[in-house]
Parts: structure tokens; C-alpha cells; sequence
């Protein structure tokens, strides 16, 4: 039993590492430590950059842990923020703790990164976030979906915080994009979902 859980654990953890290979640790406020699994920077705004044909200017992490990636950002050029519900030993200080359902500031930013945060939310909670994502050119984010939970072995987290982990297929997170005024694509090269907002273009 034990030795099955920990080869179901590192087929998980292998297969993590390849989905998102670039990783950093994060110590919270009660002195954890974290792996932070994610993409990298430059993969980002090379998702921009396929859709503009421009680096962006500004940058706003949904989801953005101490603010590791803010803080490569701002050094090549962008304005930069971030949010998340957790709190970590902070790398920038724009890092605001909290949650982005509370977020009162206006979110117009030319590229957004969640990196699992809309598999954390409730169903009906998600299409309030992406209307507050609306006045932004792009939205690159990362979640666990049907498909990850299968290449995996069924050995994705399915608790956070909040409850349940919202894991659905790909193709039901392009409908939603698309309920909520989005034109959405998958990009296999990074595993992340691309959404511009319709109004926008």
C-alpha cells in the first residue's frame, strides 16, 4: 500500500515537473516552504508576444505566491502587481494578500497569469473574476484539468483552501472563456489556456 501511494506520488510529481518545469520556493508566513510549480517568464510573454507581435508593458499575477515572476517581469521593463490569497515572505512589494473576488483596484494590465487560481474558485465565482479581467489585451492561465488529472494517474490535489479543486476537461474551460466574453485556445507547448477579451478585439 505505502510503496504503490509513493509511486502514484512521483508519477505525479514527475509529471508536474514537465508540465511545469520551471519551479522556486516560496516560505510562507508560518516559516513553510513551497515549491512553486509554474511556467517561465519568458514562455509568457512569448504567448503575448504570438498574439501582439509586442512585448507587454504590463504584467498582473493572479495567483503570484512571494511574486518571483513579478519580479523578472519588472526587470524587463513592465509595470508589474500581483495578488494572492495566501501569504508568503514577499520578493516584491507589490504583492497584495487576499483574495481576487475582494480585489477592488481596477485589473487593466496588458498580459495576466493565473497559475492555478480559477481551479480554486467555485463555478459560479468564475465568471466573476473574468468579467474583472475584461479591460486587459491578454489572459494566460494554467490549471489542472481532466486531462492532467488522467496523465497523471488520478493523483492530482482535488482539496485546496477553498474546497473541492474545480477539475474539468479543456474543453469545458474553453466554454466558459467563451460564456464569459472571451475568445480562448489551448496552447499544448506550455499547457496554459490563452483568452483575449472579445470586446477588446
Amino acid at each position: 500500500m505505502f510503496k504503490e501511494l509513493l509511486k502514484r506520488l512521483f508519477k505525479k510529481k514527475h509529471y508536474y515537473e514537465i508540465k511545469c518545469p520551471y519551479t522556486y520556493v516560496a516560505k510562507d508566513a508560518d516559516g513553510f516552504m513551497w515549491n512553486i510549480y509554474t511556467r517561465s517568464i519568458k514562455e509568457i510573454i512569448h504567448a503575448y508576444k504570438d498574439e501582439f507581435n509586442e512585448n507587454p508593458a504590463s504584467f498582473f499575477d493572479c495567483g503570484c505566491a512571494s511574486g518571483h515572476l513579478m519580479v523578472q517581469a519588472e526587470k524587463m521593463g513592465m509595470t508589474v502587481n500581483g495578488i494572492d490569497i495566501k501569504e508568503y515572505k514577499k520578493v516584491h512589494p507589490n504583492v497584495q494578500v487576499g483574495s481576487i473576488l475582494d480585489y477592488q483596484k481596477p485589473i487593466q494590465y496588458d498580459l495576466i497569469y493565473c497559475n492555478e487560481v480559477l481551479s480554486c474558485l467555485k463555478e459560479d465565482e468564475i465568471p466573476v473574476i473574468l468579467d474583472k479581467f475584461k479591460p486587459s489585451k491578454l489572459l494566460v492561465a494554467i490549471h489542472l484539468t481532466t486531462e492532467d488529472d488522467e496523465k497523471a494517474g488520478g493523483t492530482t490535489y482535488r482539496k485546496n483552501t477553498n474546497g473541492p479543486r474545480l477539475i474539468k476537461s479543456q474543453t469545458w474551460w474553453l466554454n466558459c472563456f467563451n460564456q464569459s466574453g472571451f475568445n480562448a485556445k489551448f496552447n499544448p507547448n506550455i499547457g496554459c489556456f490563452i483568452a483575449r477579451p472579445r470586446e477588446r478585439d
